[in-house]
């Protein structure tokens, strides 16, 4: 008896498929319908087709191609389980590549977009003379990571920076600078080095990427971490107690002492005295705010002066166990931080 024909749309709802898919099927030679009537181009499907359908439907969601499709439906079970099992392979290595490339774009994402490397330009003598004033607040130990000079760039300048965690110096530049911003940790070393070769550069080229400072084709830098003095600085408590005062005195105050620490008394009259000889000495000067006592180490207070410039020194003092802050009115981009000596002040 022979099967009943089904007309394209009944056969499309019995095997899943759109009629136009049925047709593109048909084009391809897959699915070849029972009869086409010649007059109308009608396409009509028996029953029997209905599995060979079904397994195009599996392989289409599959996202295998059409001639995987063919070798599948027309070929020995073997060779169609060999034909599927390399467009599997194949399906797997390009999905491990597509997760490999969104790992790729997330990290991307997470990073956010790429530093530019910092570009700097400043008169080379001046940056030379900056490490050179700032070197000595430097670590001596040459295996101590603060044995070194940083170099800053941010905004529109860069800063010049050297500590031992006592007191640190720090020299500002104005400068024209581009990118991002970048910083470089010299060993001292490398610093001297540099400066030598700044002071014959007019103009000076820096570019500092990648803890990298590159000046003419010679790269200098030290893998090391550095205190973020930007936060200190922006960190300090408000003074109570200011003063200007003859930068001479002070100097020869401390060598008066004839002590490793001496005592600072800022009040109506400046002066420095001896903790363990009571030798003091008057400092010429004006004092504003409440009277303050510190005490703070003779060589580290004297590293401080001698970097500063000019005749008078200006400091500011918040508590005696705050750091206290020295700058010069005749160097308004040099900066101290000196830390008092801890001591007992009833002793």
């Amino acid at each position: 008896m022979d099967e009943p024909l089904l007309t394209i749309g009944a056969f499309a709802r019995a095997v899943g498929l759109t009629a136009s898919a049925l047709r593109h099927y048909d084009e391809c030679g897959l699915l070849v319908p029972a009869e086409v009537d010649t007059g109308t181009g009608y396409r009509y499907y028996t029953p029997e087709l209905a599995d060979r359908a079904r397994l195009i439907v599996g392989m289409r969601d599959a996202g295998v191609p059409i001639e995987t499709m063919r070798v599948v439906l027309d070929s020995p079970a073997g060779e169609a389980g060999a034909a599927l099992a390399e467009f599997l392979a194949d399906q797997s290595a390009r999905t491990a590549r597509a997760e490999e490339a969104v790992r790729g774009v997330l990290a991307a994402v997470d990073a956010g977009p790429a530093a530019r490397p910092a570009l700097v330009e400043l008169p080379g003598p001046v940056l030379a003379a900056a490490i050179r004033q700032v070197r000595y607040a430097a670590e001596s130990d040459p295996a101590s990571e603060l044995a070194s000079v940083l170099i800053d760039v941010a905004g529109a300048g860069v800063d010049v920076v050297a500590t031992n965690r006592y007191w640190m110096a720090v020299r500002s530049l104005p400068a024209a600078a581009e990118g991002d911003g970048g910083r470089a940790v010299l060993a001292l070393a490398d610093a001297a080095v540099l400066a030598d070769r700044l002071d014959a550069i007019t103009t000076a080229e820096l570019r500092i990427a990648d803890g990298t400072l590159s000046l003419a084709g010679q790269e200098l830098g030290r893998d090391t971490t550095y205190p973020a003095h930007r936060l200190v600085l922006a960190g300090l408590e408000p003074a109570r107690t200011r003063a200007v005062l003859a930068r001479t005195d002070l100097l020869a105050g401390l060598d008066a002492a004839a002590y490793a620490e001496v005592d600072l008394f800022l009040g109506e009259q400046a002066r420095l005295r001896s903790p363990s000889t009571a030798e003091q000495s008057d400092v010429r000067g004006v004092v504003t705010g409440p009277p303050i006592r510190l005490r703070v180490g003779t060589a580290l207070f004297g590293r401080a002066l001698a970097a500063s410039l000019g005749e008078e020194v200006q400091l500011a003092v918040t508590a005696p166990d705050r750091p206290m802050v020295l700058t010069s009115p005749y160097q308004p981009g040099f900066t101290a931080l000196v830390m008092p000596v801890r001591h007992d002040p009833a002793g």
